[in-house]
């Protein structure tokens, strides 16, 4: 009985860890264009540019009530004119 349950812990044992190498997000993508310069004072800031890059496809409206929520909630440094700009800025990163 002995040998039985040795056998079954010996079985259980977990798998050898093995060492593994992991790349994170790099923040060397810069916002180019003609909105890079307001979306690099505005944005990057808080976020990396691959952080703002990688958002899925939003039109000016949704972006402009994301505006609204990082100045209102979060207190971004956002003065009213470029609040004005950034919704359509953000929303031609993924035109091509």
């Amino acid at each position: 009985m002995k040998l039985i349950l040795a056998a079954l812990i010996a079985a259980a044992a977990p798998p050898a860890l093995k060492s593994v190498e992991v790349s994170r997000p790099s923040d060397e993508p810069q916002f180019t264009g003609p909105d890079a310069e307001l979306l690099s004072a505005n944005c990057a800031a808080c976020h990396s540019a691959d952080m703002v890059l990688y958002q899925p496809h939003m039109d000016a409206a949704h972006w402009a009530e994301t505006v609204k929520k990082m100045r209102d909630v979060y207190k971004a440094p956002i003065e009213d004119a470029d609040a004005a700009k950034l919704p359509e800025a953000l929303a031609r990163l993924h035109e091509k």
